[in-house]
């Protein structure tokens, strides 16, 4: 901190030291309280319809209400959400746990938050009609993220047909390029999500040999940061966040919002995209499951869901020789804040 000068004057008077440090002493926690509510935490999404809670949660006022102030980054690509957070533009961003397992492999020290929903259909194997996985055995697979939490659900399905993630050339593609990649017929199988793995099938003769909703919780999905970014974050605002998203998933799951819903969904959520019917943004509501507080509770506890895959996915990384680097589920997740705010009797979510 720099010295305060008084011009002209050579010699300041200990009353006039005294006075001023007391007025120093007196406006700095002034000062600091300003700073702390002026932060501005920055999340970061893409369209994908079951992190809309973010929009809602800023829409309706849900941060606002607790004095805390989130701003919502809408990115085209989850791979530039890995970039802008490492790069420190952003605060906490959305993903794939499964993604985050590969980031940590990677050498990077994360954190998971919260489980707060799971892909429940949204994400699709898809081939061109007529044609069966076995065809392509050998052939390059298209994903938009070559990370375990692809993988995992790409191997849930060739197991049940006797093959492994071994067997196909994984190349990594954003959503919209790999979808005009299969359209054009260059890539014989992919694994995207929607809208964009609704645009393979109906402008690419394609069909889905399996989606997520047939393994239940294969794709969870969650709040999360830098481990040292997070530390450095005061748990009180942390757990005001989650409270804000846990709120907006109560009323994105409350059928009489749903007029509401849709506008900040084509707004918000898919903004730059033509706006989709209702029928259409139904279809890919129903794709996710978006936890309510029992049943977000139960996936986050010490023994609960989220806990599960980490294990079992450790289990696919080894067998398939992709596990470049071993963890504990409490390297991946902490669970402590979001289980503090379910668990908080004062805290209401209606």
């Amino acid at each position: 901190m720099q010295g305060i000068r008084v011009a002209n004057q050579r010699v300041v008077t200990s009353r006039t030291t005294l006075a001023l440090f007391v007025l120093f002493i007196s406006i700095l926690p002034f000062n600091q309280i300003c700073l702390a509510e002026n932060r501005v935490y920055k999340v970061a999404t893409v369209s994908w319809i079951g992190w809309s809670p973010l929009h809602v949660a800023q829409e309706k006022g849900f941060w606002a209400e607790q004095k805390i102030s989130v701003q919502v980054v809408n990115y085209d690509d989850p791979i530039i959400i890995l970039e802008a957070i490492k790069a420190g533009r952003i605060d906490f961003a959305m993903d794939m746990i499964g993604s985050l397992v590969g980031v940590y492999m990677e050498g990077t020290p994360i954190v998971a938050l919260a489980e707060t929903n799971w892909s429940h259909g949204g994400d699709k194997i898809i081939v061109k009609k007529g044609t069966t996985i076995h065809e392509h055995k050998g052939k390059p697979v298209g994903v938009f993220l070559n990370l375990p939490s692809c993988l995992y659900f790409l191997n849930r399905y060739l197991k049940t047909q006797s093959l492994t993630v071994s067997d196909f050339r994984v190349v990594e593609f954003h959503p919209d390029d790999m979808t005009q990649q299969f359209i054009a017929g260059r890539l014989p199988v992919i694994v995207n999500y929607e809208p964009w793995a609704m645009q393979a099938m109906r402008k690419g003769n394609g069909i889905a040999l399996a989606d997520s909703s047939q393994y239940k919780g294969c794709i969870p999905e969650g709040i999360w940061g830098y481990r040292s970014n997070i530390e450095s974050i005061p748990e009180s605002d942390i757990k005001k966040i989650l409270t804000g998203w846990i709120r907006a998933a109560g009323w994105v799951n409350d059928p009489a919002n749903w007029g509401e819903y849709k506008k900040i969904l084509n707004e918000k959520t898919f903004a730059g995209h033509t706006p989709y019917s209702d029928s259409e943004l139904k279809r890919m509501f129903t794709a996710v499951k978006i936890h309510q507080p029992e049943t977000m509770l139960q996936r986050n506890s010490n023994t609960g869901g989220l806990n599960r895959y980490l294990m079992e996915l450790k289990v696919f990384l080894k067998q398939s020789g992709r596990l470049q680097k071993e963890y504990f589920v409490t390297d991946i997740f902490d669970n402590r804040l979001v289980v503090d705010v379910l668990t908080d009797k004062k805290i209401h979510f209606d």
